[in-house]
């Protein structure tokens, strides 16, 4: 299906853009591939307001989504952004996953050691507005205590009933993820649509 685009927005204002292109490289690492042509910056809401500067990034990478398995990764974006000294720490995350179909393996509901996850299916007859969304509450900043099952995995806590699924003709692949930190959130969002040339 080709990379993962992920487009990443900091809402934390003066969120340091070292740290953050340090945590796209733990992703890499943790989804076993190498985000490419990274691009970090200050977005400007409103010149007016210093609070309204938002660290942004955007690259590609593989391996978000895992098609044969028909699931979605979320433990290595747990484990990328755990562990971040204050004020820049992590405690939960909300991952956006646009125009998205559920399955019978994808979480709905997982407590573990390291995270507590909710998963829910948001219908729109806007495919940019439909999709799964998962929350994520960080328990730990270790990531090596980051347990949330991988695809392939048979989660501990199963679900009632999967996720409902619509009829609708899902033309938009792709993955919108947020990540509220303690002063921000994180914004993510992945097109699967082809291989993206990197960019320097």
């Amino acid at each position: 299906m080709g990379a993962d685009m992920v487009e990443l927005t900091m809402t934390a204002a003066g969120y340091p853009q070292q740290l953050l292109r340090d945590q796209i490289r733990q992703l890499g690492v943790f989804l076993n591939g190498d985000p490419r042509g990274v691009q970090i910056w200050d977005y400007v809401l409103d010149p007016s307001n210093p609070t309204a500067h938002f660290t942004k990034a955007t690259f590609a990478v593989d391996g978000v989504i895992d098609r044969q398995q028909g699931s979605v990764r979320l433990n290595p974006f747990a484990k990328a952004f755990a562990g971040a000294k204050t004020p820049w720490t992590v405690h939960s995350m909300e991952l956006q996953f646009q125009g998205e179909v559920p399955t019978n393996r994808m979480i709905q509901v997982w407590r573990g050691q390291g995270a507590v996850v909710e998963g829910r299916f948001e219908t729109s007859k806007d495919p940019r507005l439909a999709g799964i969304e998962f929350r994520i509450q960080l328990l730990t900043q270790d990531p090596a205590k980051m347990d949330i099952p991988e695809p392939g995995d048979a989660p501990k806590t199963q679900p009632k009933k999967p996720l409902r699924q619509t009829g609708s003709d899902w033309m938009t692949i792709g993955v919108f993820i947020v990540a509220a930190a303690a002063i921000g959130a994180l914004v993510y969002s992945l097109l699967l649509r082809g291989r993206p040339k990197a960019r320097i």
